[in-house]
């Protein structure tokens, strides 16, 4: 294949697209990343809550442990459902991941092909045109 400047400028685009996709996969991973980040520190903070809520020596009656109890149901609740967003989280976190090395992947790949085609242009000399003859008569 003859490298020509149409195809160079092919190439110079597809690169620009390519770093695109590379920055806003690497934009939505750390999103991914920030999200499972918040959501570990909520799990780890409803356990310190949870763990916090035994009842006190003053409870004497059955109403408080009772509203104690429902309590600690409900940040039990809580605490299973954050476990449950953390593991979709991680999962998508995972995903988002490996989109961002597959980008980088063909950032890598366009990049070389552009900078390959750039150095054929580069090395190709123009044809030089045959000798010009003075006598073209043989006279």
């Amino acid at each position: 294949m003859k490298p020509d400047k149409a195809a160079l400028q092919r190439l110079r685009r597809l690169e620009r697209v390519r770093e695109v996709a590379k920055q806003t996969a690497a934009m939505q991973a750390a999103e991914a990343e920030g999200t499972l980040g918040q959501l570990t520190k909520l799990r780890d903070r409803t356990r310190e809550i949870a763990a916090g809520c035994r009842p006190s020596p003053q409870m004497m009656d059955g109403g408080d442990l009772q509203r104690l109890q429902s309590f600690a149901d409900g940040i039990g609740r809580l605490t299973g459902q954050t476990e449950r967003d953390i593991g979709v989280a991680r999962s998508r976190a995972d995903a988002l991941r490996g989109d961002l090395a597959a980008a980088e992947r063909r950032l890598t790949l366009a990049s070389d092909r552009a900078a390959a085609c750039r150095k054929a242009l580069h090395q190709e000399k123009p044809a030089e045109a045959p000798a010009r003859r003075k006598n073209w008569h043989d006279t």
